[in-house]
């Protein structure tokens, strides 16, 4: 089975991460409409103008609440704002404002409140022992976004691969580290809130928050001798590898919320 989705195509291996996320419409009948529930987030200036990119946001929960990595909006205040495609970012048409209403800077989450705009779904986090290495998972971000002759351009990309293993990296990331999710793919700069997707029921298995360095390039530089005596030096490459905090974290952040607004 072959599907055709924004351009890309897929194949039955991933067949199933797409299918439950389809719509179906006239024009599209089997178009995934991703963008309408990952979304990138924008700071916004003092006087409420419109200001720069800061990562990545996904929709979850009922009521839908947008969630993302701390670091995405530490230091910010508490107003933001979300865009959907296409470019040119207009308000009340494709741009909305999201308040900051719940974080924990331990696991480096935060659920901010979107005004204006309801998602046609969202995510249900994972249950308990479902993350495993052996499933392909799908995350949606917005790091290639930029902004030139004063106009965002909104570029969203997939990353799909698997889950390479669940580590303790606490030692590096503190609490976020434990269960800490390490991806097959990296996380561009802007990626930070991204969903990690299972392709099983498209679950939220983790919230992207950084590369582990320890994979970045280069990672170390081979020496050899030929039969001739000759040295030779060669960079060897390893590619950098996504971090993800385990939805496990996010789920107390929902919890509070649900029991705030009750």
């Amino acid at each position: 089975m072959i599907a055709v989705v924004g351009g890309l195509v897929f194949d039955r291996w991933f067949w199933p991460i797409i299918q439950p996320l389809l719509t179906e419409t006239t024009e599209h009948p089997r178009q995934i409409h991703l963008f309408r529930v990952v979304v990138p987030i924008f700071r916004l200036l003092e006087d409420g103008g419109w200001g720069s990119f800061a990562g990545t946001g996904t929709f979850v929960g009922d009521p839908p609440l947008l969630a993302t990595a701390y670091h995405v909006v530490r230091g910010a205040g508490t107003e933001f704002a979300i865009a959907l495609p296409p470019s040119p970012i207009r308000w009340n048409i494709n741009a909305f404002p999201a308040t900051l209403i719940l974080l924990d800077s331990d696991v480096d989450l935060a659920l901010l409140r979107v005004k204006g705009y309801v998602p046609p779904f969202t995510f249900v986090l994972a249950r308990d022992n479902e993350i495993v290495n052996n499933i392909p998972v799908l995350s949606y971000e917005f790091g290639t976004t930029q902004r030139y002759a004063g106009i965002d351009h909104l570029a969203p990309a997939t990353r799909m691969g698997n889950v390479t293993r669940v580590i303790d990296l606490s030692d590096r990331f503190g609490p976020a580290g434990r269960h800490a999710l390490e991806l097959s793919y990296p996380a561009l700069r802007g990626a930070s809130g991204a969903p990690v997707l299972s392709s099983v029921n498209t679950h939220l298995w983790g919230i992207v928050i950084a590369n582990y360095e320890y994979h970045l390039l280069p990672a170390q530089i081979a020496t050899t001798v030929d039969q001739h005596e000759g040295i030779h030096e060669e960079v060897m490459y390893l590619l950098p590898q996504a971090i993800a905090v385990n939805a496990v974290h996010l789920r107390p952040l929902l919890l509070a919320e649900q029991g705030a607004a009750a």
